[in-house]
């Protein structure tokens, strides 16, 4: 969809649709980390054979939700619409305030989608259904990959606020699907507002709260980066920093997808203090950042043909950005390796730390670093590799002291 998006949208106003994607994500912090709470309550009781308790979480999470982020779809209607914000002035954007003001407020109403409907994916993490839970993804992209090619072909002009209110549409109808695909095939986990209770959902707020923190450290350093890049320097750099980032996520996102069941199995063997069955998990996502930590090297070798081939000609990445690149990849991958084999047994305490610092280092040590000419946009990367490099670092200790632990109790 890359060479789709910066065609029809040109490269300057691609780079001011990625940013308007970052800004909407802090939206998110009200969330009070609510998705992957549920995810652990879910998981805990469907491996008691407590369907019960299952439905009153989802059913507390999902009208929760509905209520909050009802709530403030309003307000931001309110200021958005009514009031007189520079967005073009804050985007360096050619289009007006009236139609940025739109294209975030679609934008907000699909990541509202998102967590609303998103209370299915804790069921299918519980199910150990860890590869459907990017079919809601895939299918929105794909549809909306539809809508563009078609616009293009039909020579039709395409705008931000058409852009975002298609990307909506898509997620809706997507979720829709998916929701109602798993209500029909696990009829005693829909939700039901008889079910949902405050007490559930105050529960779920509070096994939420340290993910909150972490999920702000991965807001901070991966959706501010693309804004420091746009206000240093230009929308079209942004575009240039986007497009490099998602060609290491086919590597980060294809590892995330090989380990999804790792967070499930992981809680439900701590739960039964099965220490070989912790020791194999490790030993299966260590061993599977290999193929991916070559797959990223052969990317930054590559990415610049690629790029020029299939993306947009104008864009050529330095080697410092390159190598910067494949280094940050690398961290990701050793990251989310522990990220998904401690969150499993619910020990957050050293990934809050650690994002805590991240997020003080990050925006100043990138915004100092983009003040040199010679790194230019690879400065953002350094700084976010330098801010990941604390959880990578103290995971393994955190690892072995909670084996330690269950080594102990069993």
């Amino acid at each position: 969809m890359l060479p789709l998006l910066v065609k029809a949208l040109g490269k300057g106003e691609y780079g001011v649709w990625v940013a308007m994607q970052s800004l909407v994500v802090w939206v998110m912090i009200l969330e009070f980390g609510l998705g992957k709470g549920v995810r652990n309550k879910v998981i805990e009781s469907l491996s008691q054979d407590r369907t019960d308790i299952a439905r009153r979480y989802i059913s507390s999470t999902f009208f929760g939700q509905l209520i909050l982020w009802g709530g403030i779809s309003v307000c931001l209607a309110v200021v958005l619409i009514f009031g007189e914000l520079p967005l073009a002035r804050w985007f360096k954007s050619a289009a007006g305030d009236r139609e940025l003001a739109w294209g975030i407020f679609f934008s907000f109403l699909a990541l509202s989608f998102n967590q609303i409907l998103g209370v299915t994916n804790a069921i299918l993490y519980a199910k150990h259904w860890n590869s459907a839970t990017s079919l809601v993804g895939f299918m929105s992209s794909l549809g909306l990959f539809v809508g563009i090619w078609i616009s293009t072909r039909l020579g039709i002009g395409l705008d931000l606020p058409t852009l975002a209110f298609v990307n909506l549409l898509m997620l809706a109808i997507a979720y829709m699907f998916q929701a109602g695909y798993l209500f029909k095939r696990f009829p005693e986990l829909r939700p039901v507002w008889g079910d949902a209770t405050w007490a559930s959902f105050r529960d779920v707020v509070s096994i939420g709260i340290p993910f909150l923190m972490i999920e702000v450290t991965y807001i901070v350093i991966f959706m501010m980066d693309r804004w420091i890049v746009l206000q240093v320097f230009d929308s079209a750099a942004v575009a240039e920093f986007d497009i490099m980032l998602r060609l290491s996520a086919l590597v980060t996102t294809g590892y995330s997808m090989c380990i999804g069941p790792i967070w499930a199995l992981s809680g439900s063997a701590w739960a039964r203090r099965d220490l070989a069955m912790l020791d194999k998990l490790w030993r299966i996502v260590t061993s599977l950042t290999i193929p991916f930590a070559i797959l990223s090297v052969l990317i930054g070798l590559g990415i610049n043909p690629f790029v020029h081939a299939w993306i947009d000609s104008s864009i050529t990445l330095t080697p410092l950005t390159r190598c910067t690149m494949v280094i940050y990849t690398w961290v990701i991958l050793w990251g989310n390796s522990y990220v998904n084999l401690l969150n499993g047994i619910g020990r957050t305490r050293e990934q809050m730390i650690c994002s805590m610092v991240a997020c003080c280092l990050n925006i100043p040590l990138a915004i100092y670093l983009c003040g040199f000419s010679s790194i230019g946009i690879a400065g953002v990367l350094i700084a976010s590799t330098v801010s990941l490099s604390f959880f990578a670092l103290v995971a393994p200790f955190a690892w072995l002291d909670s084996r330690k632990i269950c080594a102990q109790a069993a």
